[in-house]
């Protein structure tokens, strides 16, 4: 049996907060249930005094039995095999200074170093597989002895907009590529990433198909809904939803998910458009009711270098709801089932939009479900990981 040292890139107090809704979370879950795995220790965010201050934000995790809490550093269990580890940092001009770039920083101070050796040690699980899903948590491998180190690529940060230093983010790329002993992407793109390491491999996302279930639609009447979930940044190209508002006057849109940025033009369409609605964040529990009224799901993203290192997870949370996809032609979202439509061009997508306006009374959920693959399932995706790491 295996133990795992996880840094996700949303760590576990984000895993409670939204549920678990992102790749790290569900990889996390679904490992937790193999019976492979023995124990599992997910290190969470360091948390800053600034961030404490500042944000009133706590820095232990709420739920679980505490193991010990000791010099800021607080040990959990959450579930019988899974552990998280709080550690607070009494950083606050250095985080203003940094904003972002301090996580990178964060990740290599002996403190945290020590307080994860020490959790290992406290567990019984120094002989440990080291699971990175957090590019800026490359400090770690770089000073914790693993038996394997392993990294789970989910997007290419060297292209994300948030991240306009892309230096750390660089050299962090370089060592993964020649240090980790395996590396999984959510993307084929991704693999290029890592040129010299001769173990990647490509594992997209996945979905828990029973779960979206109650997200199926009982009745077909009144206006057609589109629906879009997840969190809306500079990916969402709301040029194309206004020509969609345009074209569909009749057609209600509704979005569901933070708003993270182009706050101002969305404000715009809001004055402008009567059938656009944005319902903000919604925690992963409520997600399959509250698209129980798409008829219609969509992906409208901006084609570029980012978006085609990514695998969009709505794309199979939609069809597992018994929701027909539109979708731009980014990465990931062909040749999985018959009930996406990916467009090229706005004139394209409109016309799939409109297509599946007039064919949606004729369009069984049941059988959008069952075109989903089961090499899709969060199951098969997580079997496959640890069919990797039994071969490290």
């Amino acid at each position: 049996m295996m133990n795992v040292v996880m840094v996700p890139f949303h760590d576990y107090k984000k895993w409670e907060e939204e549920g678990f809704r992102t790749r790290d979370a569900h990889v996390g879950e679904h490992f937790s249930e193999n019976s492979e795995i023995d124990k599992i220790l997910v290190i969470n965010r360091p948390t800053s005094l600034a961030e404490v201050v500042l944000k009133r934000k706590g820095w232990q995790t709420k739920n679980g039995i505490v193991e010990y809490c000791k010099n800021d550093v607080q040990l959990s269990k959450m579930k019988n095999n899974v552990w998280c580890l709080d550690i607070f940092l009494m950083d606050f001009m250095k985080v203003a200074r940094q904003k972002k770039m301090w996580w990178f920083t964060s990740f290599n101070y002996d403190k945290v170093i020590n307080a994860i050796n020490e959790a290992c040690a406290y567990l019984n699980m120094d002989d440990n597989i080291l699971l990175l899903q957090n590019p800026m948590a490359v400090g770690a491998a770089k000073k914790l002895q693993a038996k394997s180190v392993v990294f789970d690529a989910i997007d290419n940060w060297l292209y994300h907009p948030q991240m306009p230093d892309k230096t750390v983010i660089k050299e962090n790329y370089a060592f993964i590529d020649t240090r980790a002993d395996l590396i999984m992407t959510v993307s084929q793109a991704l693999l290029d990433t890592f040129p010299t390491n001769k173990n990647k491999h490509w594992i997209p996302n996945g979905v828990d198909i029973e779960y979206f279930k109650a997200a199926v639609k009982k009745q077909k009447n009144g206006k057609i809904i589109v629906g879009y979930v997840g969190k809306i940044q500079d990916r969402v190209d709301f040029d194309l939803v206004e020509c969609c508002l345009k074209k569909f006057v009749d057609v209600n849109f509704v979005f569901l998910g933070p708003v993270y940025s182009q706050k101002e033009r969305i404000k715009e369409l809001q004055q402008k458009y009567k059938n656009i609605s944005f319902k903000g964040d919604i925690h992963y529990k409520m997600l399959p009711k509250e698209m129980q009224c798409f008829d219609i799901a969509i992906i409208p993203h901006k084609v570029d270098e980012f978006t085609n290192s990514m695998n969009p997870l709505k794309l199979y949370e939609y069809l597992a709801a018994g929701k027909p996809v539109v979708t731009t032609g980014v990465a990931g979202t062909e040749a999985i089932s018959t009930y996406v439509r990916s467009a090229d061009n706005y004139d394209a997508f409109i016309h799939e939009v409109e297509k599946l306006i007039h064919e949606n009374k004729d369009i069984d959920p049941v059988e959008v479900i069952n075109s989903v693959p089961q090499e899709c399932t969060w199951t098969s995706r997580t079997d496959a990981m640890i069919e990797l790491f039994k071969r490290l």
